[in-house]
């Protein structure tokens, strides 16, 4: 996105950028499933039926300066152009990541067709076509893989850790079942950092802005000698909270304080070897922002009885604790009004976080002309620790979460070397990771003898695979690709629950289970390249997530002590194009997903607390279309377009009802997926005006415009998000040398409240919000 090759005439300016990848909504709520399917299949046809009547000025050499910059991926694990790529890949660059603001993940989904992104305190919960992140304790695993420098990161919160000098960042849509290592089962976030260079070369940033925000962050490149060099990046950021508390002063949510340093050492003796080294450490502080959302959005009540019904009607703004004595509905006192501004939050309960990692990796690449062998090793120590409690008024339930991972992965790669016809890689992977994952609860303000509950869980986690891809030249235009992955993972469980009797732990009940879930995933595929510059592919692969064990099941029989691995069927139809020599680019992407046994987040409510377990939803299904599009008519301007279309459904789906509601089990059939929007679009535009003896001076709009969805499998009116629109803009100037850069920046312009997190909880249904308004002042500077 952005690339602005042409600018960097002036520059640093590449012909091509080497960006090396391992893997690499309601346009209106009511438009019917026919012409959804109509409207997609006409997409598709007319981006295909568009390849003949284009592709003759394809064979003419591209002019110098004029069209867009080459991006080298190696998303199947070899070098290639990512337009050569037959799956859908959206990769940024390090400037592309610096001029839209992208700092951390959070902001991926502005400019990524198919992905949204969620969040619950400082859990991740990214989304790709319907598959979404909701389980974060330690009895499950993520959905969406998030690597680092190709190490797999196993907590959803270590995804939020910050973007700090990288080479580029790219999202795979899709499962990623064959050639990526584990749980790629709705697709993959790739980070890559930056390793060192043979120049000396040094650079920073410093951040200025609302909610008294300062932030750094540099880099300095040390070639030691032609064949050794070293890195150091670091990050330093200090923020208030943007959710005012407006009962107790200087305890307002989201406050950050963040630390980042990353070493990098890079041996390279000849051309045939290399070895990098990389270690850094993490330190994230302030308070959080409530594990299950910090804003009550209300109750469903029966109209006639002032008990929560879901067929009842909507009070707004109303948490059940404490009660207030003022009636709500019909002579009812539900509980206490709340201030109904999604950026304020009223407690007496002293809100605090943190989070600590250290890391370390070594990666070894030998080749010659004919094979190349890697090795990716990798020690993770992950610790994070949070509270939340109750939303109103003095603290009734304070509850403490710790969330601890121990993790070692080691990865061996053996494959061909870069000729025609026959590309192929194989591959072994280990995993094993201990997690700590503890939930406890005191009753800060009861006196009945029994003080809170613990909950700590241990699992041990190792995972096993062996995969193999390969690709075949029929001709010089049709190629046909195989891989297969088998995977076995092995998990041992130890939950016990604890009751605390006047300080004391009494141990009530508890789970221990083992289990091996084993599962063979495969992709068959064919591209046809119509010309050098057009090409067409078709895509069938699948992926799998193992089953775990449910720690509530020792307390409550209505529990299920395991749940079962889940399944996905990917279909994907796609062409990818440059047109108009080289100044337009055109991917589309046509998919369906076929779900089995989804793996659905449930509570229950047990002796006033609420447990969370995870039950196999049965079958569901996604399809959509995509677009991303990219056209530089001359070279000072820009244009960027995404556009993603999507039907969910869940076919299959019998569950309890939430937390806080009673009744009998409910057919969630025909339900949507959460995170879904029927449509999103987004569209950016950037003009570099270069001036002699001044530099370059840009203006910058990027702008997102996102159907509506829900935040819950019930489909509420509470959980619903509707449809919206964000707006960032930018104004800046870089020097001519590109020594210095100054940049003025606001994000989201409108202040426009997202609701990005629902959930249910004995208190009512509590939601999390996207950031408010942002904007400040950044200083740039680059040797």
């Amino acid at each position: 996105m952005f690339p602005n090759a042409d600018r960097r005439k002036i520059r640093r300016s590449p012909n091509h950028i080497d960006i090396m990848f391992r893997g690499d909504t309601q346009m209106r709520d009511s438009f019917s499933s026919a012409g959804f399917r109509h409207m997609l299949r006409a997409g598709v046809s007319l981006g295909f039926m568009a390849l003949p009547t284009v592709a003759l000025a394809q064979d003419a050499p591209q002019a110098d300066g004029a069209g867009l910059p080459d991006i080298v991926v190696t998303a199947q694990r070899r070098n290639e152009r990512v337009q050569d790529v037959p799956i859908s890949i959206t990769a940024f660059g390090a400037e592309q990541l610096q001029a839209r603001g992208i700092t951390d993940i959070s902001r991926l989904d502005k400019f990524t067709p198919g992905f949204n992104f969620g969040q619950s305190g400082l859990d991740q919960r990214p989304a790709i076509r319907g598959v979404r992140t909701e389980n974060v304790a330690g009895n499950g695993d993520p959905t969406i893989g998030f690597y680092v420098d190709d190490i797999y990161q196993s907590r959803s919160v270590q995804a939020g850790q910050p973007f700090i000098d990288l080479q580029r960042v790219e999202v795979a849509r899709g499962p990623q079942g064959t050639l990526f290592g584990r749980n790629t089962f709705g697709g993959a976030v790739s980070v890559v950092t930056a390793v060192p260079t043979k120049d000396f070369d040094y650079g920073g940033n410093f951040i200025a802005g609302n909610f008294n925000r300062f932030a750094g962050d540099g880099f300095i490149n040390i070639p030691v000698s032609d064949t050794f060099g070293i890195r150091v990046a670091g990050s330093k950021e200090r923020r208030d909270g943007y959710v005012k508390n407006i009962v107790v002063r200087n305890n307002d949510l989201f406050e950050k304080d963040s630390s980042f340093v990353r070493v990098t050492a890079r041996y390279a003796p000849s051309d045939d070897l290399e070895v990098i080294l990389r270690g850094n450490f993490w330190h994230e502080g302030g308070t959080g922002g409530q594990a299950f959302g910090y804003k009550p959005q209300g109750l469903l009540v029966d109209p006639t009885t002032g008990l929560r019904s879901l067929s009842g009607v909507l009070v707004p703004n109303v948490n059940t604790l404490p009660r207030d004595g003022i009636p709500d509905l019909n002579g009812f006192d539900l509980g206490t009004r709340v201030d109904p501004d999604p950026y304020t939050w009223q407690s007496q309960l002293p809100a605090r976080t943190e989070i600590k990692q250290w890391a370390g990796s070594g990666q070894i690449r030998w080749q010659n002309d004919s094979i190349f062998v890697r090795s990716i090793t990798s020690y993770q120590d992950f610790q994070y620790f949070s509270n939340s409690g109750s939303i109103v008024g003095t603290p009734v339930d304070e509850t403490l979460q710790t969330r601890n991972s121990e993790a070692f992965s080691q990865e061996f790669q053996i494959g061909g070397a870069q000729s025609k016809p026959l590309q192929w890689i194989v591959g072994l992977y280990y995993f094993d990771d201990k997690i700590f994952d503890e939930f406890r609860s005191d009753r800060l303000n009861l006196n009945d003898g029994v003080n809170g509950g613990a909950f700590p869980t241990a699992v041990k986690v190792k995972s096993y695979a062996a995969y193999a891809q390969a690709s075949y030249y029929v001709t010089e235009q049709l190629r046909l690709t195989g891989g297969g992955r088998y995977t076995i993972d092995k998990k041992d469980f130890d939950a016990d629950n604890f009751n605390l009797v006047a300080g004391v732990p009494v141990r009530t009940s508890g789970l221990d289970a083992s289990d091996k879930f084993k599962k063979f995933t495969w992709r068959l595929g064919a591209d046809y390249f119509a010309t050098p510059q057009n090409m067409l592919y078709a895509n069938v692969s699948t992926g799998f997530r193992s089953g775990g064990f449910n720690g509530g099941a020792g307390t409550n029989p209505n529990i299920p002590a395991t749940f079962q691995p889940e399944t996905v069927t990917a279909y994907e139809i796609g062409s990818k194009n440059r047109f108009l020599n080289g100044m337009l680019q055109l991917n589309l992407a046509a998919f369906y997903n076929d779900f089995k046994d989804l793996q659905i987040q449930n509570q229950f409510l047990v002796n006033a607390v609420t447990l969370s377990a995870i039950r196999n939803a049965g079958a569901a299904y996604t399809y959509g279309l995509e677009a991303d599009a990219i056209f530089k008519p001359v070279p000072e301007l820009t244009l960027t377009a995404t556009m993603s279309l999507m039907k969910s459904r869940y076919e299959e789906y019998v569950t309890g009802p939430p937390a806080g509601y009673s009744g009998s089990f409910l057919s969630l059939e025909g339900n949507r997926i959460p995170f879904t929007p029927k449509y999103k679009f987004t569209t950016g535009a950037r003009y570099d005006l270069v001036i002699d003896g001044i530099g370059i001076i840009y203006p910058q709009i990027d702008a997102v415009f996102s159907g509506g969805y829900f935040n819950t499998d019930y489909n509420t009116v509470l959980d619903y998000q509707k449809a919206y629109q964000k707006l960032d803009l930018r104004l800046g100037w870089d020097s001519e040398d590109d020594r210095f850069g100054v940049e003025l920046f606001v994000e989201n312009v409108t202040d426009e409240a997202v609701k990005n997190r629902g959930v249910f909880g004995s208190q009512g249904l509590n939601a999390n919000y996207e950031p408010p308004r942002f904007y400040g002042i950044r200083f740039r500077v680059r040797k």
